[in-house]
């Protein structure tokens, strides 16, 4: 039987489910079907309008690598921004901003259309575009916004008496996504070109970050590390191998890259162990099993047991069962075997210990303000603890300031990496 009680959850049950598809929790902004309307009045009151796609993921590598509470971070600092521009009237009077979906990292700003534009002239839309990409890179808040490469595009709407302008707000939509993924397709196909002669012409070179002891400073190894020759449409490096795994060009890169780095490791004063990082496709190169990389090793006076191959966290347990047998050889063959960026959200203990890593590498994130953080000190302490109970040394990267390496020893952590031992020279 029905009360008012009964009735009154069963209407906010029913609000709630429906608020969270229209309403994005993070950002506190709508999904386009709640300002549908909006959009429709600034088209009656304006006679136009222009919708503005912006894609914060294009690149993809930012979620998969650092985790998804880093990149939330972002997508949030983000959002706040378009919506400064907004209260500020940069955005023009009776603007609109939303999310595609809930839970997106595409954003749709709609603006006033103004008069036909001439073909050569610049768009509202494309101005705005152009200020966020100038913001997003001078961001200089404690997210990854900063790196992240934003892209877009534009179409108009008209206000056509004869067209439903639901719909022709729909199609605006559609044809400025096909203009943003236009407009990637395009760069990509550039980078692409660009990845090409990297590796015909070798223009790349290794520097090498040491990995030191905490208690004496000593130095017990050298992370190599690629940079191009020139610059290049890459943002950041991480952009760079990120596309680059999206290619078929990929294992071909880095067998340039683990080439130049062994060659160059030769030079380098007290080396100690060599650390190489490896994808996925790298861990699968036959080059390690058919024992070409040894004899590369050889020629610069090193052996497969100088060596500690990385991988990353979110490998060893989403490609656990794949990697076994591939990391197995390694082992047999001398090459030890280092998980990077532990902490980024992925550990399994099971899967951690069938790897058997000789090191765990902790993702600066969990480094950072360590000094200042109870949490991050508790958390640092349980993985140090896992690190023992599967007999592997911890190195913890990102170390900056004195005051994070003293509360790292007072973890008892024993190695580390960071600008605070190294800064390296552009």
């Amino acid at each position: 039987m029905s009360t008012p009680q009964a009735d009154y959850y069963r209407l906010r049950t029913e609000w709630l489910r429906f608020k969270s598809q229209l309403f994005d929790g993070l950002t506190g902004l709508p999904a386009l079907p709640a300002v549908v309307e909006d959009v429709r009045r600034l088209l009656d009151a304006r006679g136009s309008a222009e919708v503005l796609y912006l894609d914060l993921g294009r690149s993809g590598w930012h979620e998969t690598k650092l985790g998804w509470a880093a990149y939330d971070e972002a997508v949030r600092d983000f959002a706040a921004m378009v919506a400064g521009l907004q209260q500020a009237g940069s955005l023009g009077e009776g603007s609109v901003v939303c999310l595609l979906t809930v839970r997106s990292d595409r954003f749709l700003v709609f603006v006033d259309g103004g008069p036909e534009p001439d073909p050569a002239s610049t768009t509202r839309g494309e101005a705005i575009l152009s200020v966020l990409q100038q913001e997003t890179r001078r961001f200089r808040g404690g997210s990854l916004l900063g790196s992240l490469q934003l892209s877009g595009g534009q179409a108009r709407i008209d206000n056509d008496p004869m067209v439903r302008s639901e719909r022709a707000i729909q199609q605006a939509v559609a044809a400025a996504m096909l203009a943003s993924l236009v407009q990637r397709e395009g760069i990509d196909a550039a980078r692409r070109d660009e990845l090409a002669r990297m590796i015909s012409d070798a223009s790349i070179r290794s520097v090498f970050h040491p990995i030191v002891r905490l208690v004496d400073g000593g130095v017990i190894g050298h992370e190599a590390l690629t940079r191009p020759l020139r610059s290049s449409s890459f943002a950041s490096v991480e952009e760079l191998f990120s596309f680059a795994e999206s290619t078929e060009l990929l294992v071909e890169f880095e067998r340039l890259c683990r080439g130049t780095a062994v060659r160059s490791a030769a030079s380098v004063p007290d080396l100690g162990l060599l650390f190489l990082n490896a994808s996925a496709r790298a861990v699968e190169d036959p080059q390690w099993s058919s024992g070409v990389m040894d004899e590369v090793l050889a020629g610069a006076g090193l052996a497969p047991s100088d060596v500690v191959v990385e991988i990353t966290e979110r490998l060893a347990i989403v490609r656990h069962d794949d990697f076994q047998g591939a990391l197995r050889t390694f082992k047999r063959r001398g090459y030890r075997v280092a998980v990077d960026d532990m902490g980024a959200g992925y550990a399994s203990l099971q899967a951690l210990a069938s790897i058997e890593p000789d090191f765990l590498k902790f993702d600066v994130s969990l480094v950072r303000d360590i000094d200042h953080s109870s949490i991050k000190r508790s958390l640092l302490e349980s993985l140090r603890q896992l690190a023992d109970k599967i007999r592997a040394r911890v190195i913890a990267e990102g170390i900056e300031r004195e005051g994070e390496k003293d509360t790292l020893l007072d973890l008892g952590i024993e190695l580390g990496q960071g600008f605070f031992y190294h800064r390296e020279d552009e």
